[in-house]
């Protein structure tokens, strides 16, 4: 019997809180926003041959953002239930509740995308350590999951 590793890098249960459309458009649009932002970062930056970057580190690159996405969000869950429970008349889901609880998870996500991109990405790559680091700030920035900025209800 074949063992499937998939669920250990993204938890399959995800997909059943959300409709199946709604991950048909999430996860080629993550995987069109990473790959945008890795050409251009990479172009701003002079990198050579970024055909062959990209297709040494696109995979890593979109799995890691959806992790650190995971993490933030788990992150948010567990302020917002502390805060339920501390302020139970507080209503975390309205704004700026939700904002202000946000905003440690999207901080988490983005240096969690730069560490794990830093230490996971590029390591079959001929990249000078100044310009993986660059270029890890650069996903930080641009691929951080601001959605979760966004109240979802109010």
């Amino acid at each position: 019997m074949q063992k499937r590793l998939y669920n250990i890098l993204f938890p399959m249960w995800l997909f059943y809180l959300l409709p199946t459309g709604v991950w048909l458009i999430i996860l080629p649009a993550n995987f069109l926003i990473d790959s945008l932002v890795l050409y251009f970062g990479g172009r701003y930056l002079h990198i050579k041959d970024l055909v062959k970057l990209w297709k040494r580190c696109i995979f890593r690159i979109w799995v890691i953002g959806f992790i650190s996405d995971i993490l933030g969000a788990l992150l948010i869950l567990a302020v917002a239930l502390l805060v339920d429970k501390i302020c139970p008349e507080w209503n975390t889901f309205y704004f700026p509740g939700a904002t202000l609880i946000a905003v440690p998870g999207v901080l988490l996500s983005a240096v969690s995308i730069f560490f794990f991109n830093r230490r996971f990405a590029f390591v079959n790559t001929d990249l000078d350590d100044r310009i993986i680091n660059k270029l890890c700030w650069i996903l930080a920035i641009f691929t951080a999951p601001y959605a979760m900025l966004i109240p979802l209800y109010g």
